[in-house]
């Protein structure tokens, strides 16, 4: 009786959370947004592996819960520790092709600052790197490729720094940028 109370009051809290619910039809990139929507809720929550998996197919709809009844056995036989991480490759094996998986990796290799700011720059980094998790597990690969995408004017003020850390290389980026903005606006100042 306990042990189910407990259940009522962890969904309960869960959905005041206002967690996606999941359908498996459209954007693929909706899939990996929706497993960390569900993370930064269960995080709070403090879930465990098993509760993690009730609630997340607690979310699933439509195609994706008829998915879930179809494969739940065969990711998890009798006898089989439920853990998010066989949960979420056999539901990325579903809805996240590798194809559509193949294309955020080339996003993210082709990913250079441009004309965005470098907030913006390590935002969309963040969110791309999830998709090339090999390219960055080293720390020091993580920082190269950071650096290597930043514009050309604050990426050659980086290289002698050998800044090891990606947020002591992003810190750094950030001062150089106001730097720049600031010396922008003072030497147009003294021309207006």
């Amino acid at each position: 009786m306990a042990v189910n109370r407990q259940m009522h009051q962890l969904v309960e809290q869960f959905l005041k959370l206002k967690p996606p619910k999941f359908t498996g039809k459209g954007d693929p990139e909706a899939t990996p947004r929706w497993v960390e929507e569900l993370e930064k809720a269960f995080e709070v929550l403090r879930c465990i592996e098993s509760e993690k998996i009730t609630l997340a197919v607690y979310q699933l709809q439509e195609n994706a819960n008829d998915w879930w009844k179809a494969t739940s056995a065969r990711v998890f036989p009798k006898g089989v520790a439920q853990t998010w991480a066989a949960f979420t490759e056999s539901f990325y094996g579903k809805y996240f092709s590798d194809s559509a998986r193949e294309r955020k990796i080339a996003e993210f290799m082709q990913l250079c600052q441009g004309q965005m700011i470098v907030d913006q720059y390590e935002a969309e980094f963040a969110r791309l790197s999830k998709f090339a998790p090999r390219m960055v597990e080293h720390p020091e690969d993580k920082v190269r490729r950071f650096r290597e995408g930043l514009k050309p004017d604050i990426r050659t003020q980086l290289i002698p720094t050998n800044l090891r850390t990606y947020e002591d290389i992003y810190d750094r980026a950030q001062a150089l940028e106001r730097d720049q903005v600031d010396r922008a606006a003072a030497s147009g100042s003294r021309f207006a």
